[in-house]
């Protein structure tokens, strides 16, 4: 692993001449990165939610009782037919991992990449923008091939990113307990749908919480 240390400057005109990352990947967030960002844009977290973001919801085979782990016999037929397409039969139930993210342009970009590759809201962008590509995984970096950074320097940021996982589990626990609306005050009403990696086409927020009020116990 290469140790290199880089000023900022030097770090932010190697970012500066790609912004790869900011045109490759959906950013999922949390609810504190929707206050922040809102509150920058100077509109309200309704609006934001509604205007700029959309949802981005997994799921994965799973039958055994857990968290946000929902029964297929009560998905609607719509997302039903999705995984049916692919599967040709339906397990008897999923994890399901909901999150939002934000949208992105025509081009696949996020919406806040400017044209000189910067960003628009980097006071207070997302978690996974702040620790990409600085994982706590060593090795990671071979997913990233295109990173000018992280082949030319390599930061710890191992008690960030297992801050950032806490966040995350707590998150999924929330919104087991309570459903996406009430901690999220707003939904997207629509968004991505993947099984896997595997994009099957789009959800509505009205499926999504009726499959996640039918949780296999």
């Amino acid at each position: 692993m290469q140790v290199n240390k880089l000023t900022p400057k030097q770090e932010s005109e190697i970012c500066l001449a790609c912004g790869e990352c900011c045109k490759r990947y959906n950013i999922t967030l949390l609810p504190e990165d929707v206050s922040k960002i809102a509150k920058k844009l100077k509109i309200s977290k309704k609006k934001f939610l509604s205007e700029n973001c959309e949802l981005f919801v997994k799921v994965f085979p799973k039958s055994v009782p857990g968290v946000l782990t929902c029964s297929t016999a009560f998905f609607p037929k719509t997302v039903s037919d999705l995984l049916y397409n692919d599967f040709n039969y339906l397990p008897a139930g999923f994890f399901v991992v909901p999150q939002i993210s934000l949208k992105r342009i025509e081009n696949g970009h996020c919406q806040f990449l400017d044209s000189k590759n910067a960003c628009k809201i980097y006071d207070v962008r997302p978690s996974p923008c702040k620790l990409f590509p600085f994982l706590v995984v060593e090795g990671y970096n071979e997913n990233y091939p295109f990173c000018e950074l992280f082949k030319k320097t390599y930061k710890n940021y191992s008690l960030q990113s297992k801050v950032f996982q806490k966040k995350i589990t707590t998150y999924f626990k929330m919104v087991d307990e309570k459903g996406m609306k009430k901690v999220w005050g707003t939904l997207p009403k629509k968004g991505k749908f993947f099984l896997n990696e595997l994009f099957l086409g789009s959800i509505s927020s009205k499926n999504l919480e009726i499959i996640l009020s039918k949780k296999i116990k």
